[in-house]
């Protein structure tokens, strides 16, 4: 069977290669013909430059048909897709998006998600919002708290681009130690008075363990999740059972099917010590960081295309192998010049 990876992430590539032996013959589509996904892949083509929205949609139901793909997982447009999933199956083409796209952009605007969330789940920190000088310094005068930092962050937005804890003083040690995620609150001040803001969070810093869980799910039924702890020499994959269960229960809420994640920052518990797994997040798709995740043996592309063929044994799924530390080693790539047939 023919299943396309479109436009994504250069760390596409590991699913790809993850694939590789198993019954299905895998393509990738980008723009840019010296891709990582393209090299990565068996099959390829290129993708037109410009098109979003129903015009992509339309030129990759075409593109699909044109060259016999199966299965698509897409990366661009996912959002815009799922509403196309009837078309693309009349055409013979399962599409494989998150879920529906009401439920995608929901979960892609932080606020709307965190004032949406269920905390008997899991716990949040304190937040609000703002998008102005005026309405940052009310947020920051109501969430000021002795002993805790505040945080500012974009309520849309991918990795940690714009994310900033914010320091009463500038701190000329973590600025020489090359610290990036730390600003002034003054200098924080004449950032956001200098021109229109897009709405910002404005959260309690949690200062626990960071934790990013990477699932894969089939319709609502959670089929594996793999928890990885950050910091320190490479990252530690842990048994966390109150962490797996939140993810089946966020699989059966949104209604997920693909590989997505959440993290989890760890807030004070009863004792005021920081132990308690606050949700950060929910991200309808695979993590920068699922490579760490497939070394605890987990198959995380070949388990979602089984469940979504029907030949998914789900008695024979291998157990998350816990108690690793795993590290990821930086490899070079050479870019031939080469044609890809469009």
């Amino acid at each position: 069977m023919n299943v396309l990876f479109t436009k994504n992430f250069s760390v596409t590539a590991a699913q790809l290669h993850a694939l590789k032996g198993s019954r299905y013959a895998v393509w990738a589509s980008h723009t840019d013909p010296g891709h990582g996904m393209l090299a990565a892949a068996d099959h390829t083509f290129l993708e037109p430059r410009g098109l979003l929205g129903d015009d992509y949609a339309a030129w990759l139901l075409d593109a699909c048909v044109r060259h016999g793909i199966d299965l698509v997982i897409p990366g661009k447009e996912r959002e815009r897709l799922a509403s196309w999933q009837e078309s693309f199956a009349a055409a013979g083409v399962t599409l494989i998006t998150p879920a529906l796209e009401t439920t995608q952009r929901h979960l892609e605007r932080k606020d709307e998600f965190l004032r949406d969330w269920h905390t008997d789940v899991l716990p949040i920190p304190r937040w609000t919002t703002f998008d102005s000088l005026a309405s940052f310094d009310d947020a920051a005068a109501t969430l000021r708290e002795p002993g805790v930092r505040l945080c500012v962050k974009p309520a849309r937005g991918i990795y940690a681009s714009g994310f900033r804890v914010l320091m009463d003083t500038p701190d000329l040690k973590s600025f020489l130690g090359g610290e990036l995620y730390q600003m002034s609150h003054a200098a924080a001040r004449e950032l956001f008075a200098s021109g229109e803001l897009p709405t910002m969070l404005l959260m309690h810093t949690l200062e626990g363990a960071e934790r990013s869980v990477d699932c894969v799910a089939w319709q609502g039924e959670l089929l594996r999740a793999v928890v990885r702890r950050k910091g320190g020499e490479g990252q530690q994959i842990e048994d966390r059972p109150d962490l797996v269960e939140a993810a089946r229960q966020i699989t059966a809420r949104y209604g997920l099917s693909g590989i997505f994640n959440f993290q989890t920052k760890d807030g004070p518990d009863a004792d005021g010590r920081n132990r308690t797994p606050n949700m950060l997040e929910i991200n309808a798709r695979a993590s920068g960081g699922l490579r760490y995740s497939m070394a605890a043996g987990v198959n995380f592309p070949l388990l979602l295309l089984d469940a979504a063929t029907g030949v998914l044994d789900r008695t024979a799924i291998p157990p998350v192998q816990t108690g690793l530390r795993v590290a990821e080693d930086k490899v070079a790539r050479v870019i031939h010049e080469q044609e890809v047939a469009v």
